[in-house]
């Protein structure tokens, strides 16, 4: 299945829901893109991996320099709903190390505000209230990070 991004916004997070594989070629440069179209102005991500069924190595690869990427940028990229696959090739790859891996959107923006350790974070409740295109949405927010669905083939490069 060809990887599809879908961004929203709660409060100053943006929230990439990824459906399908992380992989060498156009998924993973789809991704990377999208990220990278964000910084500098929207520095607090989240990637929600749980409908990712597979990351290759490559996928890794661009996981990594995302996190860099926004570090660079003064902001982090966080990781949700990691599936069990995808969370053993962070383990044995230890990029979990450098992740901030949370199980759920709401504890992924929560951590973003608390300013305190991932693993104090479970329990905290907040509400996915707005999307990026959504009018009644923040204008300088839907300026900065426009709505996306991204479906890429894997004829394209």
């Amino acid at each position: 299945m060809p990887l599809s991004l879908d961004a929203c916004a709660v409060g100053n997070v943006t929230i990439i829901r990824c459906t399908g594989r992380i992989v060498a070629g156009a998924d993973a440069d789809a991704l990377r893109r999208r990220v990278s179209a964000l910084l500098p102005d929207c520095r607090e991500i989240v990637l929600h991996l749980g409908n990712v069924a597979f990351v290759d190595s490559t996928g890794m690869g661009t996981l990594a320099r995302l996190l860099t990427s926004a570090r660079r940028c003064g902001g982090d990229l966080r990781l949700c709903n990691v599936g069990g696959e995808v969370l053993k090739v962070l383990q044995i790859t230890r990029l979990n190390t450098l992740f901030q891996i949370l199980q759920s959107e709401e504890d992924a923006v929560s951590s973003f505000s608390q300013g305190i350790p991932v693993a104090t974070q479970r329990g905290c409740e907040v509400g996915l209230t707005r999307s990026l295109g959504n009018p009644e949405a923040s204008p300088d927010r839907s300026q900065q990070c426009a709505s996306a669905n991204v479906f890429v083939s894997g004829d394209e490069r």
